[in-house]
């Protein structure tokens, strides 16, 4: 399901089961990309990235199932409960609705993320995270 990949090279593979035995996190926000407030769900990614000790490296490259790829500093998920959502409005994420594996801020709840940046790091079908 996702694949974290640090600086030493070492790779650690989560199952969904294991994703979702995290604790879970709801996100209800607006994005460019749904209709309306939609209620995000699943586990923060500076728990996920703590799994493998990538929450202390600077930056992160997070890669779909497309190989499309975004770099993202690793201090948005200390400023942001940013997630991995699994879920939204109840509903698991299929591939063709973005998932399985999303990665949403809270945008509603900060104006700063209103931004092109953020709305860009706003990656859809996340297959791995790895060290920059």
């Amino acid at each position: 399901m996702l694949r974290l990949v640090g600086g030493d090279g070492r790779a650690l593979d989560l199952s969904l089961q294991e994703l979702q035995a995290m604790p879970q996190t709801t996100v209800a926000t607006e994005n460019e990309f749904s209709d309306g407030v939609v209620s995000y769900r699943g586990p923060l990614v500076r728990d996920v990235l703590g799994l493998a000790g990538m929450e202390r490296l600077a930056e992160v490259r997070f890669v779909a199932a497309n190989d499309y790829f975004v770099d993202i500093p690793t201090r948005d998920f200390s400023d942001y409960d940013a997630i991995l959502a699994m879920t939204a409005d109840g509903e698991r994420l299929s591939r063709r609705e973005k998932g399985p594996l999303w990665l949403m801020y809270p945008i509603s709840d900060h104006a700063e993320l209103r931004s092109r940046v953020y709305l860009r790091r706003l990656i859809w079908q996340v297959v791995r995270i790895e060290s920059r």
